[in-house]
């Protein structure tokens, strides 16, 4: 299944497989993102599988939430198991 990212006025949807066959297109969707919002909710309850390296993927983003001092937030179902492990990054 392939990578799909739509938005919505309250998140972005990411559905389908996240995977390093596709994370640079997951990168690059997300690049610079807080340039120009003043947050980042991104709704995983659709997608159906990750690995490791789209998992780093989000602890990317996450720390430049941090560095830009900018709100992100992860829904959907499988987002408690993710907030658990970005809460041990540090954005240093």
């Amino acid at each position: 299944m392939a990578l799909e990212i739509t938005n919505s006025l309250e998140a972005f949807q990411v559905k389908g497989v996240l995977d390093k066959s596709n994370v640079e297109k997951f990168q690059s969707h997300f690049k610079n993102i807080f340039h120009s919002t003043d947050e980042l909710v991104i709704d995983i309850n659709e997608l159906k599988r990750i690995d490791h390296v789209g998992v780093s993927a989000f602890e990317e983003i996450y720390k430049q939430s941090l560095i830009n001092r900018k709100p992100f937030y992860i829904t959907g179902l499988g987002s408690k198991e993710m907030f658990e492990h970005l809460k041990t990054i540090d954005a240093a």
